[in-house]
């Protein structure tokens, strides 16, 4: 994903939550038009951010993850395309641990997209985002983002 594209998918998050938040307290009366067609500050907002670097691509099965910026949580999402039968999963690493432990479920998809939920990524932990292309048989993990 490019600069622009990551920097329009976070002024659309934030829009669609300033917008979503306008309409519902002008609908419960909290708010007069007037207030509403004012934009205030966006303090709290929260935004999430494409993670560069950390991709995996198998054959027609990519991952990659996003960090949403209030608490770093992240999440993994995978994309299909060409027929592609394809399974993404979230794995976990502790500093001063050997192995990766999956923390997600696994997403499979032909031909569209999936997401996982977001998940801890703190203090002394890593994750990284794994795709096993089914129509191939193969795999791999993308770089982790401590």
């Amino acid at each position: 994903m490019t600069s622009a594209k990551a920097t329009s998918a976070k002024w659309a998050v934030r829009t669609g939550a300033l917008i979503s938040g306008v309409a519902l307290a002008a609908s419960l009366g909290g708010i007069s038009q007037a207030q509403a067609a004012t934009p205030k500050a966006s303090a709290g907002i929260q935004s999430i951010d494409y993670i560069s670097g950390k991709d995996v691509t198998v054959g027609s099965c990519k991952g990659w993850m996003n960090r949403r910026s209030t608490d770093g949580y992240v999440q993994g999402l995978v994309q299909s395309w060409n027929g592609a039968d394809c399974v993404m999963w979230l794995e976990r690493k502790v500093i001063g641990s050997y192995d990766f432990t999956a923390v997600s479920d696994g997403y499979e998809v032909v031909n569209t997209s999936a997401s996982t939920g977001f998940h801890w990524n703190g203090t002394n932990a890593g994750s990284r985002v794994c795709v096993h292309n089914n129509s191939t048989g193969t795999g791999g993990c993308g770089e982790t983002a401590w």
